[in-house]
């Protein structure tokens, strides 16, 4: 068990998972099994086109990010541009998102601001993923100080892998100049990993493009040496899953993050079946909230280890349902919390269609009145969605003891036979 300190920017990076004795087979061309939602749609590991980003090959780090953004949304190293072509992405140590503009000892870049407006002279560093593109990581492969998006903007984006991959400190700027009085509470917009849609500007409330069958897997999620937990201005979301059919998110570490996943972005998204999300056996400690925070879906969390969430001045809370919210919540693990384990956020009315539903079973600590914010109006004896695959459930406590030693990156990879 990891020891947690709060205090000490230098915990987290040092205890950050870069070595979970994990190993993951890999076979290309081949249908992984996910135990969650992304089982229930084609998605598959690419094969043939076999891209490796390495330090070796790409001598400066700017050759190599612009390398490994291009594979990333083409499937070719020489192109940008966002396409199906399949491609399995090998990725070797640090890809530096801000071509060495931002480091851990200096995020200065983003606090230059426009003296006459005030906003921010600075955009985030954010880079599209294309369909049918895997990205493994192997040999402490790490996405730094900017952040990656898969996003269905013309027709379907679809069947993304990403594995073993450690996503540090997607930092950004406040959109205006926080120093003055009146832009004191902006913050930053840079996520780590999105997923999202293209809205249905007719009605602003549905998607009339979605990602489906998605998988994030065997990653790490931190904000690296920065630690502002009790008022995150300069970071978003570290997984954020705006919409999304057939999305799996298991074995990942969540640490010293504030705002950790969003999904729906605000409550205007109702409709379930535009969220289709399973949460397994991923770690979640020294967080604040949204783990996750939702509108509309249908959700699964199950064997997942939350602990020493929030702060003094920042309580939060790990689960957050909205209005429209399906949860199915069985056999995690929530330990110390500063405030409520659930927090709601939902103005519907008891007995109408948009008012969340929350099924719990085999937690530990259950979920109750008095840990869970409204929680018994809320409550259902029965699941409120029929779960479609496979999946086997470990007690909260056996999920406590795997968990907090098999979540993150780092782990070995086994490709084709061959250990990367």
């Amino acid at each position: 068990m990891k020891k947690l300190l709060f205090t000490s920017a230098a915990f987290f990076a040092s205890a950050f998972l870069f070595a979970a004795p994990a190993q993951l087979t890999v076979k290309s061309g081949e249908k992984p099994v996910t135990a969650g939602w992304a089982d229930m749609g084609s998605l598959s590991y690419a094969s043939k086109n076999v891209i490796v980003i390495d330090d070796s090959t790409y001598s400066s780090p700017e050759a190599k990010r612009k390398a490994f953004t291009n594979a990333i949304a083409s499937g070719s190293v020489s192109s940008s541009s966002i396409n199906d072509k399949a491609a399995l992405i090998l990725v070797y140590g640090t890809v530096d998102l801000s071509d060495g503009k931002v480091s851990d000892k200096d995020h200065s870049y983003f606090d230059e601001f426009d003296s006459a407006t005030h906003k921010r002279k600075h955009g985030d560093f954010m880079y599209d993923i294309g369909s049918n593109k895997t990205i493994i990581g192997a040999r402490a492969a790490k996405v730094a100080y900017g952040g990656l998006r898969i996003k269905a903007r013309d027709g379907v984006l679809k069947n993304v892998i990403i594995q073993n991959i450690s996503f540090w400190d997607a930092h950004g700027s406040t959109e205006y100049d926080t120093k003055v009085p009146e832009y004191s509470s902006k913050k930053a917009s840079a996520d780590q990993l999105v997923i999202e849609g293209t809205e249905d500007k007719s009605t602003k409330a549905r998607y009339i493009h979605i990602p489906e069958n998605i998988w994030i897997d065997h990653c790490s999620f931190s904000d690296g040496v920065c630690v502002d937990l009790d008022r995150n201005f300069n970071h978003d979301g570290a997984l954020d899953i705006k919409c999304g059919k057939n999305v799996t998110v298991s074995f990942c570490e969540f640490t010293n993050h504030d705002k950790v996943t969003l999904s729906g972005s605000s409550d205007k998204f109702i409709t379930p079946d535009e969220r289709e999300v399973t949460f397994h056996d991923n770690y979640y400690h020294g967080c604040v909230q949204r783990m996750p925070r939702t509108r509309g879906g249908y959700f699964h969390l199950y064997n997942n280890v939350f602990d020493e969430i929030g702060t003094k001045n920042n309580s939060g809370a790990s689960l957050g349902p909205g209005v429209g919210a399906q949860f199915i919540v069985e056999n995690n693990y929530f330990g110390k919390h500063a405030g409520y384990i659930l927090r709601a956020s939902d103005n519907s009315k008891p007995g109408t269609p948009s008012f969340y539903k929350i099924y719990v079973s085999g937690n530990k600590p259950e979920l109750n009145g008095n840990n869970a914010e409204n929680f018994l109006s809320h409550k259902v004896n029965e699941k409120p969605w029929k779960i479609p695959y496979n999946y086997v459930l470990k007690s909260a406590d056996e999920a406590k003891a795997s968990v907090v030693s098999e979540a993150g990156s780092g782990a070995k990879v086994i490709l084709d036979g061959k250990e990367l």
